[in-house]
């Protein structure tokens, strides 16, 4: 099924597949207490790592990270690891992961 809608003249079409992955992704965000940094860095890796496919494999740099984000690589690592317990980030071993909104 897709829904047409036009907000202030943008034309968007999308699935219910599409908003049921956004409102895993909310829940998942509010029950888990994300901060908007471990938001900024699940989009980061969607959007330069994984290029917005669910279950690519990458590897990440954790010190290039927190370069790009102007943060300490142990504040990268807290997120990473809040993004995992949360469901919305799957670790496949030592600095490499997935996206996983299912």
């Amino acid at each position: 099924m897709y829904i047409k809608n036009d907000i202030q003249g943008f034309n968007m079409e999308y699935s219910t597949n599409d908003l049921r992955a956004v409102s895993i992704f909310i829940n998942a965000m509010n029950n888990n207490k994300l901060s908007k940094a471990d938001i900024l860095l699940l989009n980061y890796l969607m959007m330069k790592y994984a290029g917005f496919e669910q279950g690519k494999s990458f590897v990440i740099n954790q010190s290039k990270i927190a370069e790009d984000f102007a943060l300490k690589q142990p504040n990268v690592s807290r997120s990473l690891k809040k993004l995992v317990a949360s469901g919305l980030l799957k670790s496949e071993g030592l600095n490499t992961f997935s996206i996983d909104m299912k």
